[in-house]
C-alpha cells in the first residue's frame, strides 16, 4: 500500500526504542480521548485539552525518528488511546533491530496509517482522523513569565506524595520573598503546607520578581505530574493572572530531547 511514499504529506519511521519514547510521551497526555495532531519541520506535536482550562501537549521532535519526511505541516484529530494502543502492539521481550515503525498520512479526509514489522511479522493499523475542534492558544512569552522555577523532578515527586488527596483545591505561592516556593492542600487532614527552600540544590534556576498565589483543581496537578515519571527536569512558569505551565524535559537514550508540557489555568472568584 505504501510502496509509493510520494503520493503522502508524512512519512515517518523510527526502531522500537525511539517508539518506546514515543509511546511513553503520548501516555502522559492521554487524559483526554480526543487529540488533535500538529505536524512540521521541527516534527509532531500532540495536544490534548480539557474544559478549556487544562491543556497538554507532547513533542516528539524529527530528531528521534529515523526517517521524517513532510512536504507541508499538518492537522488533524484522531483518538489518542486508540494510536497508543496501535502503537504498543509488539512484544514486550523484543529486540531493538526487530521492529520498524512507519506512520503515514495522505492529508484531509484520509486516515493514518501505521505498519508495525517484527520479525517479519506485518501489522498494518489504520486510524480514522476527525475534523479539527478550536482549542485554546495557551501560551506565556517571555514578557509575560513573571515567577520561573527550573528544578529536578525528584522534588516535586516527593511532594506530591504529602498532598492530601481529600482537598479539592491545591494553592501554590511563588514569591521572591518568604515563602519562595510553596504547595498547600486543605482536606479532612488539615491544612498541609509543604515549602521549598529556593537555595537548594535541587533548583537550578529560581527566578522569581512577584508574588503570585493561586489555586487549582488537585486533578489538574495530579494529571499534570504523571510526566515526573520520565523527565529528568520540569519548570514552573507563571503569569501576573496565575496561569501555570509546567515544562517537562525527558531525554532520550541517544542524547536527544524532548518535552512535554501543560497549560493549567487557575481557580477565579472562588468564593464568589
Amino acid at each position: 500500500m505504501n510502496s509509493n511514499t510520494n503520493d503522502y504529506i508524512l512519512v515517518a519511521k523510527m526502531g522500537l526504542t525511539n517508539l518506546r519514547i514515543a509511546i511513553e510521551l503520548l501516555k502522559t497526555v492521554n487524559f483526554k480521548e480526543i487529540a488533535i495532531c500538529f505536524g512540521n519541520e521541527n516534527g509532531l506535536k500532540v495536544t490534548v485539552e480539557d474544559a478549556k482550562c487544562i491543556q497538554a501537549s507532547a513533542y516528539i521532535p524529527r530528531t528521534i525518528f529515523d526517517e521524517f519526511k513532510l512536504k507541508e505541516d499538518v492537522m488533524f484529530s484522531l483518538s489518542l488511546s486508540i494510536l497508543v494502543e496501535c502503537l504498543s502492539m509488539f512484544r514486550s521481550t523484543s529486540e531493538e533491530n526487530s521492529i520498524a515503525v512507519q506512520i503515514f498520512y495522505k492529508g484531509i479526509g484520509y486516515p493514518l496509517s501505521i505498519i508495525i514489522v517484527e520479525d517479519g511479522v506485518i501489522t498494518d493499523c489504520s486510524l480514522q482522523t476527525l475534523e479539527v475542534d478550536t482549542i485554546l492558544d495557551f501560551h506565556l512569552d517571555t514578557g509575560d513569565v513573571v515567577n520561573k522555577i527550573v528544578l529536578q523532578t525528584e522534588l516535586l515527586k516527593d511532594a506530591m506524595t504529602e498532598l492530601d488527596s481529600t482537598s479539592e483545591l491545591v494553592e501554590l505561592c511563588l514569591s521572591p520573598e518568604e515563602p519562595f516556593f510553596r504547595i498547600s492542600t486543605e482536606g479532612l487532614g488539615g491544612i498541609c503546607h509543604i515549602g521549598f527552600p529556593h537555595d537548594s540544590d535541587l533548583i537550578d534556576t529560581f527566578q522569581c520578581t512577584s508574588t503570585v498565589t493561586s489555586n487549582f483543581k488537585l486533578t489538574h496537578i495530579k494529571q499534570a505530574m504523571k510526566a515526573l515519571l520520565c523527565a529528568d527536569k520540569v519548570s514552573l512558569r507563571t503569569n501576573n493572572t496565575g496561569l501555570l505551565c509546567f515544562q517537562y524535559m525527558i531525554k532520550t537514550e541517544s542524547g536527544h530531547v524532548c518535552y512535554v508540557e501543560y497549560y493549567i489555568s487557575p481557580l477565579i472568584d472562588m468564593f464568589d
